[in-house]
């Protein structure tokens, strides 16, 4: 039988060998052919979601971004899994990836890879990080401006919200429940004033309200920031612009160095949100419990450690994190299986797609946010959400 999965992106061909792989494995039951997705998670999500809506019987497996299980399950697109198939899909799996696959206690897919942020910062210029945002903005101000910039991302759209969701949660508090309404309180307001704080630190770069990940990155590593919260991809990224000969470059990247994510409250872990993929199995698909078994196996522990590996993402299974091999590329994972280990899911609502909007609205730009102010019209924008509204 032929399984149609519709993957994420792939530079390193570990699905395709995987999918190669798993077909001979299962003696003739299935053979996988994927179909690339655009890299445009809002894209992909458009796509599957305008196919599923109308029943598409073609789709067996998908690539879904972590946050898209509430929606897709709440619609009835995904096949649930149960028993041994549960089990297996849950084993050893740390606990934010494993969270992501769950809406209302059932399990809707299996956790591919996942991502979390750190602070990287550089030991030349900071030999011991900060461990709360109000110690990282004062460090940052007995630096020189430009040198002693804060780099995060500020831009109106979904990198700005999962600051927002890691400060909030830091805090002590989350931004709606299982039904949608807002349950913004004193961690919301004090987030939104830590934002405010940076914003306005005077040790941010001026393109703060525009920034996105790629930008930060490249100021990184051309010397124009001592801090930097990102994802772990800029510790390749910083060794490869090292390499290449650059003296600015190779200056930071032997000196990074990474702590967790500043916490709010000093002695109490940072919260921060996972990125990452999960492979859903459809519901209309030909042979749904067969597709979940295909899914299961593209996601064993040799492909979790292909993963990271080859295609730079960090793996969910515990235990490979001690893998010799991943190790290797990922010197920092100890710190990442740390921070992952204490992770949180953003939002997780059916309507996932208004609250980012409702949040990107009410907070951007970053310096402009007034703590109580801020928090309210978020809050008025979020139940019109919940009722169903447009604000």
């Amino acid at each position: 039988m032929k399984l149609t999965f519709l993957s994420g992106l792939d530079p390193g061909g570990t699905n395709v060998a995987a999918a190669k792989e798993c077909s001979a494995q299962s003696g003739g039951k299935y053979t996988i052919e994927i179909t690339p997705l655009s890299t445009n998670a809002d894209a992909s999500r458009e796509l599957l979601v305008r196919r599923l809506a109308a029943g598409d019987k073609s789709i067996d497996l998908m690539n879904m971004d972590t946050i898209w299980t509430p929606e897709f399950a709440e619609a009835g697109w995904l096949y649930e899994f149960t028993g041994a198939q549960k089990e297996d899909a849950l084993k050893d799996v740390l606990q934010g990836p494993a969270e992501s696959v769950q809406w209302k206690d059932k399990v809707y897919a299996v956790p591919l890879n996942t991502n979390v942020q750190l602070l990287w910062y550089r030991k030349d210029l900071v030999p011991t990080p900060p461990e709360t945002w109000d110690e990282l903005i004062a460090m940052a101000k007995k630096l020189p401006p430009g040198e002693g910039n804060i780099l995060e991302q500020g831009n109106k759209y979904e990198g700005y919200v999962v600051w927002f969701n890691n400060v909030v949660a830091s805090a002590g508090g989350e931004i709606v429940n299982e039904e949608g309404r807002p349950v913004l309180g004193e961690p919301a307001v004090k987030a939104a004033q830590i934002i405010r704080d940076v914003a306005n630190s005077g040790r941010v770069d001026a393109s703060l309200s525009t920034m996105q990940e790629d930008q930060e990155r490249l100021a990184f590593e051309a010397g124009k920031g001592a801090f930097m919260l990102n994802w772990p991809f800029v510790y390749a990224s910083a060794r490869d612009a090292a390499e290449a000969g650059n003296p600015v470059a190779k200056k930071v990247f032997d000196n990074m160095a990474w702590a967790r994510f500043p916490t709010v409250n000093k002695g109490e872990p940072s919260k921060v949100s996972i990125g990452g993929a999960n492979i859903g199995v459809a519901k209309t698909g030909k042979d749904p419990k067969l597709a979940a078994d295909a899914a299961l196996c593209m996601t064993s522990d040799k492909w979790q450690a292909q993963e990271a590996i080859k295609e730079g993402l960090p793996p969910v299974v515990n235990a490979t994190y001690d893998d010799p091999e991943v190790k290797k590329a990922y010197p920092f994972g100890d710190m990442l299986r740390e921070q992952l280990a204490d992770s949180v899911t953003r939002p997780a609502t059916p309507s996932y797609s208004d609250v980012t909007l409702a949040i990107q609205q009410a907070m951007h730009p970053p310096a402009s946010v007034d703590p109580q102010k801020s928090i309210d019209k978020l809050k008025d924008y979020l139940n019109t959400v919940a009722d169903g509204g447009m604000y």
